[in-house]
């Protein structure tokens, strides 16, 4: 289905099941089709699985987004239109971002819970951080704008989502330095007060072999508030759900039991 936004733009949306809503954001220059692997137990389960496609990307219409923020005014919108209570939501890497920026500056819509999968809450490394990206600084970030850092799993992904994910890339190819200013957006962005004041249950999975971020900034928000827990899935790389969906699963579902 489409979703059409205030300014005409058009979001690519695929809606399945009708109880308990969950909400996937995807990783920048993510497609919807990252998150096949967790349709079959969630649906079988009870739960509703919204996926979409950010503008620009993926099928959506429109340019690419320039900030972190009109990300976060697109899920405002959507999750408005659908009317769904109190979702879960689930963010893979940037998407941790567009969430962040969403109970900034929408604290009206408040999630039932939230899953970060893999994404520190601050991506520039400074003298009182040591969880951001790879050896990303404030004077040498803009490296990364323009060309992808090597490959961002450790074993690949599994044939059940490589299959529909190469099929979406080849329709609607990413264009990275076309997107460098909503990237940027992302470096830039500092969620640890956010995240430490944060009353919604919340859950950081982190992967053990990470090509991008090192282990420790989901115990470290777990230890300034009690409403997080952390997680770490041993054997994966960055796109932890892709690629060893069985751990991935078993760990969101123990997670909902507590928490929904």
């Amino acid at each position: 289905m489409k979703h059409h936004l205030a300014d005409g733009t058009e979001l690519v949306v695929d809606i399945q099941g009708q109880r308990r809503p969950i909400i996937f954001l995807n990783g920048f220059g993510g497609y919807l089709e990252i998150w096949t692997a967790q349709l079959r137990p969630l649906l079988a389960n009870g739960y509703q699985t919204i996926r979409f496609n950010y503008r620009g990307q993926g099928g959506s219409s429109g340019g690419y987004a320039a900030s972190i923020a009109t990300l976060a005014c697109d899920l405002a919108d959507l999750w408005s239109s659908l009317n769904v209570t109190r979702p879960v939501i689930v963010a893979h890497s940037m998407g941790a971002s567009v969430l962040w920026a969403l109970r900034a500056d929408f604290p009206q819509l408040v999630p039932q819970a939230q899953v970060i999968v893999d994404q520190s809450p601050k991506m520039l490394n400074a003298a009182d951080w040591q969880f951001g990206f790879c050896d990303a600084t404030a004077s040498n970030y803009q490296k990364y704008l323009t060309q992808a850092r090597g490959h961002e799993t450790l074993h690949g992904l599994v044939p059940e989502v490589m299959r529909p994910l190469i099929s979406a890339q080849l329709k609607a190819p990413f264009k990275r330095q076309q997107a460098h200013m909503l990237l940027e957006t992302h470096f830039q962005a500092d969620w640890r007060a956010q995240v430490q004041i944060e009353q919604v249950p919340t859950l950081f999975i982190s992967a053990q072999q990470s090509p991008y971020f090192a282990s420790g900034f989901g115990k470290w928000a777990a230890a300034l508030n009690a409403k997080i827990q952390a997680v770490t899935i041993a054997d994966c790389g960055h796109d932890i759900m892709a690629e060893v969906p069985a751990a991935f699963n078993q760990t969101l579902r123990h997670f909902l039991r507590q928490t929904c």
